[in-house]
């Protein structure tokens, strides 16, 4: 069984973890065979954690091209809000069609601009949000300041 986990390992294709199932042994008897046999590096994940990095900074750049075209957007809707606004209608016994432009979107089409507007905004100070660490600052601080109120009412040594 020590050889073929030793093939397992050597080969390179499969977590510590999966080669512990495959044979009906802890992780850690893996582990044990690797360093015993001198394969101190076999389950190195540096270039999985360099991966993850570039993946994370890959995503953080796409969140940020979104959050700037969110913004494009809301700007687009508000200045609909003072274009001239084209209204149509099909209808009748004849299924006729019309239309009519008006100097401004009527107020239910105001409205869902506005709306619209709003919606891309909001995404937009969440992705900023998220991606600015403030929202973990924001928690360190409160916990901090937590954990100083319970000093100043309980002191700093445990009940007896």
């Amino acid at each position: 069984m020590r050889d073929a986990i030793l093939d397992d390992i050597r080969a390179g294709t499969k977590s510590r973890n999966q080669i512990a199932r495959e044979h009906g042994v802890s992780p850690s008897t893996v582990s044990k065979i690797a360093r015993d046999d001198g394969l101190t590096n076999a389950f190195d994940r540096t270039h999985t954690e360099n991966a993850t990095r570039a993946k994370q900074a890959d995503n953080r750049a796409m969140r940020a091209e979104l959050a700037r075209r969110l913004l494009v957007k809301a700007n687009e809707f508000i200045d609909l809000m003072d274009q001239p606004h084209k209204v149509f209608n099909f209808g009748g016994k004849d299924n006729t069609y019309n239309e009519k432009t008006l100097p401004r979107p009527p107020a239910s089409d105001l409205r869902n601009l506005m709306t619209a507007a709003a919606v891309a905004i909001d995404k937009h100070v969440v992705i900023e949000r998220l991606d600015s660490g403030a929202g973990a600052d924001q928690a360190a601080s409160l916990l901090g300041s937590l954990f100083d109120q319970l000093q100043e009412r309980h002191g700093d040594t445990a009940p007896e």
